[in-house]
């Protein structure tokens, strides 16, 4: 099915289906359903939500997971899949407390006859994703309670109905524990045999599941700590080899294996020396060359800022950039923030600039008016925004506020250049704080000028991630005549939106606000695929009042 209007795309995402669209047309196809659902005398079937809020998951796309969820939730109450896809959408998005009350809601419902039966058959994900929310309360405080606690959810439902999956978490677990407080070995080793028999086994049974060549993975690399000189570590990487290239393993099947690695194992790509560095670094070379993009946490970040000699390691044999770009982008982190709403639902990227751009004192904070917004539908309201740095992410600080709206311009239709000067879709504000080193980035003197070599570089959140740089096939394609809008072939996901887009010399030409496959062409007619950005010199000139000088 080609989806060529946002109902169409609905209706086949209730039909499990997820057609190519513009990002544009997705997020419309939601809203959609969202809408259909607010009108409490609409009848939508619960299996049409289902499938669609099930495909998105797949295609790691959260917030509208979580868009669709709410929707549910708020005028049609309880469903058992409908509230564990929404609770997983809210772990994704970094809303935890808000995901174990989802499932506390679950589980009193269970006790009422007409959900029970689909309660049990939910019961398995349920004490999953409850493992799984105290498994990211250890990753964030590095609580051993919140791990021992998430073990035993994985091994209540182990003992239940033993699976790979179960089994494959509570082995990294106890694994992980043992770093801390002494496990028995022998029974690490006997559960890690265990786990990879079970895998091996659905491998060969079911050929088309991706997940057992990831466990059969895991399960290698579990015993190659505990037996270093089997040769399980060469196991673990021919099984995560067959992980990467199997057909049906997408977005988000490789992002949950490689943030276990990272999270659980401490896996790092600088740490080739270890069997988990080993896997994290086939991890990020296959992510790089097959989606240009390289991301970094806060560990890696200063782990290269700190041995500077592993980024000629890490990073010489790239021909899109250079370990001189690497370097200049580390200075650029601590300006660059996520924003969440006030349940800590990441949704966006926003960063901070130096207030003299536009006439201002201090640091002022950037993003998208349709991701802060108190009168654009759906935007967080100002009151809500929560602003968090990657530089901060294992501090302890609490989240940035919003203390002051400069400026705001409402959002306009992708590619409309007439429309521009006034619907510029930026938020300008003061927050708070702003983190320790943070200076503010730079901007660029001039809108540079298209051409084959002219790079185009996005710097942000996607997905609601870590920090993600786009590096590759990064070319700008076309800036309008008045150097308001300007085009650029540069990946991008969702949570993009507000992210700063740089030039060669990483200095800032503008802020990411869409894309497309389908974008209208700045000049001509027709339409190709490309990324849109409103230039800072615009947005500083359209801030002023200055629309005159725009419009000639």
């Amino acid at each position: 099915m080609i989806a060529q209007t946002e109902s169409q795309l609905a209706q086949a995402l209730t039909c499990s289906e997820y057609p190519e669209a513009s990002v544009a047309l997705l997020a419309g196809a939601v809203h959609f359903l969202a809408d259909e659902l607010a009108h409490v005398g609409n009848t939508v079937p619960h299996h049409g939500i289902r499938s669609a809020m099930d495909v998105l998951r797949k295609h790691r796309q959260f917030e509208h997971v979580h868009e669709i969820g709410i929707a549910w939730h708020d005028t049609r109450g309880c469903d058992p899949v409908i509230q564990r896809l929404l609770a997983q959408a809210m772990v994704e998005l970094g809303a935890l407390e808000r995901a174990d009350e989802l499932l506390d809601e679950v589980e009193s419902a269970a006790a009422t006859l007409a959900i029970n039966v689909e309660y049990k058959a939910q019961e398995n994900d349920l004490y999953a994703l409850r493992g799984r929310i105290r498994k990211q309360r250890f990753v964030l405080n590095s609580d051993l309670n919140a791990l021992v606690e998430s073990i035993e959810c994985y091994q209540r439902q182990w003992r239940i109905a033993p699976s790979f999956f179960l089994g494959g978490n509570v082995l990294a677990l106890r694994t992980r524990l043992h770093d801390q407080i002494a496990q028995p070995v022998q029974e690490l080793i006997d559960l890690a045999l265990d786990v990879l028999s079970q895998a091996t086994s659905a491998v060969r049974n079911n050929p088309a599941d991706p997940w057992a060549l990831a466990a059969a993975s895991e399960a290698s690399l579990a015993l190659h700590r505990f037996q270093p000189e089997q040769g399980w570590c060469d196991w673990a990487e021919l099984w995560l080899y067959r992980f990467l290239f199997h057909p049906k393993c997408g977005p988000f099947e490789m992002e949950s294996y490689s943030r276990q690695l990272r999270e659980i194992w401490n896996a790092s790509p600088l740490e080739e020396t270890t069997g988990a560095g080993r896997l994290a670094r086939i991890f990020e070379r296959h992510v790089l060359h097959t989606q240009r993009r390289w991301s970094v946490d806060v560990q890696h970040l200063r782990r290269l800022q700190q041995n500077p000699e592993e980024l000629e390691k890490n990073f010489s044999g790239e021909k899109a950039f250079t370990v001189s770009d690497i370097r200049k982008m580390f200075d650029l982190v601590p300006n660059i923030g996520c924003v969440t709403s006030k349940e800590g639902v990441r949704l966006g990227t926003g960063f901070l600039i130096k207030g003299s751009v536009f006439g201002e004192e201090g640091l002022l904070f950037l993003t998208n008016a349709h991701v802060i917004s108190d009168t654009v539908p759906r935007a967080i309201l100002c009151a809500d925004a929560r602003i968090t740095f990657e530089v901060e992410a294992d501090s302890g600080a609490s989240p940035c506020l919003v203390q002051e709206i400069l400026f705001s311009s409402e959002p306009g239709q992708l590619g409309s250049v007439e429309e521009a000067p006034g619907k510029l879709d930026v938020t300008i504000c003061r927050l708070s704080r702003v983190p320790d080193g943070a200076q503010g980035l730079p901007m660029a003197e001039t809108v540079p000028w298209p051409s084959p070599r002219t790079k185009a570089f996005v710097v942000g959140h996607p997905r609601s991630g870590e920090l993600q740089f786009s590096l590759q096939d990064s070319v700008l394609l076309d800036v309008c005549t008045k150097e308001r809008l300007m085009h650029y072939r540069t990946p991008t996901d969702p949570g993009s939106s507000g992210s700063p887009v740089f030039n060669k010399s990483w200095e800032v030409i503008a802020v990411h606000h869409a894309g497309s496959q389908t974008c209208p062409r700045l000049a001509g007619s027709g339409f190709y695929e490309a990324n849109e950005g409103i230039t800072l010199d615009s947005i500083r000139r359209g801030w002023k009042g200055d629309l005159s000088n725009l419009n000639q």
